[in-house]
């Protein structure tokens, strides 16, 4: 070897390094640059939150599920006509929409799909966790962003962050300054924050048993009487402090707790039984039967029967999720593996499914297709196409169906399971609604 060569290869290998570090740096700057603009359309958002109206509620950076992985939500907005859950886009350039999607451009122009897909789906998620209707907003936040007009994309609305606060406060009444105050207990204690020195104040005081068994927080109370419910107040207006629940309240939450234990131990088919509220056998696994005893509880969405669902789903294995909100009932299509696991079918009816039509503005039937998922929206008096029946809607529902796609699905499967999927919750609508018409005349 010559003289210095083995020096030489040891500064080579060194600025090798060196250039390998100086990429590596390069892309963490740029990363970092990115989370630093979030951030800035984040606090530019939430200044402009600020200016909302007392009876408004706002919860910035909260968990979508918490323990369970660190998805966050930039804003969830509270107030009198509902839930938002706000998005925060801190884009340069310009923002347009084309062919149905939302497109940014800069030097060249970019599809925001994904993201539109994503605020939906987190929405949805908040959905079924509240049993509530939650609106999915992103608001732009950039230097161009009041340029954008206002307008709702793929059941999303896309609003400048200029225009946000007005257009929040511009949406209809669908609740009670209580129901207001204690929907936003039950939000800020469902998407605790996501970082440790976030303080909500008043929202983070403990939820009591009465709050959550005794209070339906979007039914307004009639003018010039109090729901009594939400946060008693003293004369001067600041919040009494709680008196320690009765005997009785503690007897009845202790034997709710042992009535959910039941379920979780013996299956949830089980529990109407033990209450002596349901006739006839209790659910099984077992498919086949057609013929299902009449259905006679209040429950409107029970009209879809296991039966029906077994038939169209195809699955061998259908058990219910009990829910305690009249208008809401679910379904497992496989036996689950915590009690908690999201459903696979889910129907909303009645006052439920109202609230949620005039949330999203929904006058006519519709099929929703999200990653997964796939919604048949039924207002009262419509129908889908390609129903064989000619049935309409007795009442407005909305029936929910999730999805999987093939191991390893190219987009020629992918598309194949989604109409597969679409096809089924339009059969599901279907059936519900000729059951319903039943029901009605019965």
């Amino acid at each position: 070897m010559a003289a210095g060569g083995s020096a030489q290869a040891r500064a080579e290998e060194l600025m090798a390094q060196a250039a390998q570090a100086r990429a590596a740096a390069d892309a963490l700057e740029t990363e970092a640059g990115a989370w630093t603009a979030g951030a800035d359309g984040e606090r530019r958002v939430a200044d402009s939150l600020a200016q909302l109206p007392p009876g408004w509620h706002v919860h910035h950076d909260r968990l979508l599920r918490p323990g369970r992985a660190q998805t966050n939500l930039d804003h969830v907005v509270v107030g009198p006509s509902g839930v938002y859950l706000v998005d925060t886009k801190n884009w340069a350039g310009g923002t347009s929409v084309h062919d149905g999607n939302l497109w940014q451009h800069t030097q060249s122009s970019s599809p925001k799909g994904r993201e539109l897909d994503n605020v939906s789906r987190f929405a949805a998620e908040m959905e079924r966790g509240l049993g509530l209707p939650v609106v999915p907003v992103i608001a732009l936040a950039g230097s161009r962003a009041s340029s954008f007009p206002r307008q709702r994309v793929r059941g999303v609305e896309i609003i400048p962050r200029d225009e946000l606060v007005g257009w929040l406060v511009a949406q209809p009444a669908a609740s009670s300054d209580d129901g207001v105050e204690l929907l936003a207990r039950r939000v800020a204690h469902a998407h605790p924050p996501a970082s440790l020195d976030e303080t909500n104040r008043a929202d983070s005081s403990p939820l009591t048993v009465a709050d959550v068994l005794g209070a339906d927080p979007v039914r307004r109370a009639p003018a010039g009487r109090s729901s009594g419910r939400g946060v008693d107040r003293t004369p001067n207006g600041t919040p009494r402090r709680r008196q320690r629940p009765r005997r009785g309240s503690m007897a009845s939450a202790l034997f709710g707790l042992v009535v959910l234990m039941a379920a979780s131990q013996l299956g949830p088919g089980i529990v109407p039984h033990l209450l002596g509220l349901a006739p006839g056998p209790s659910l099984s696994s077992t498919p086949g039967s057609s013929s299902t005893p009449p259905v006679t509880d209040a429950k409107q969405c029970h009209a879809l029967s296991r039966a029906t669902i077994v038939r169209v789903s195809g699955s061998r294995t259908v058990l219910e999720k009990p829910q305690p909100d009249v208008d809401t009932c679910t379904w497992w299509l496989m036996k689950p593996r915590f009690a908690t696991q999201t459903p696979d079918v889910w129907v909303q009816t009645g006052a439920a499914a109202r609230r949620r039509f005039a949330a999203s503005g929904t006058t006519g039937s519709r099929v929703d297709m999200l990653p997964g998922e796939v919604s048949a929206w039924l207002p009262e008096n419509t129908a889908l196409a390609g129903w064989a029946s000619k049935a309409r809607t007795s009442q407005p529902f909305l029936i929910t169906l999730r999805f999987r796609y093939p191991e390893g699905a190219n987009q020629k499967t992918a598309l194949a399971a989604e109409a597969a999927a679409e096809k089924k919750v339009s059969r599901l609508a279907e059936e519900l609604a000729i059951a319903l018409a039943r029901r009605g005349r019965s």
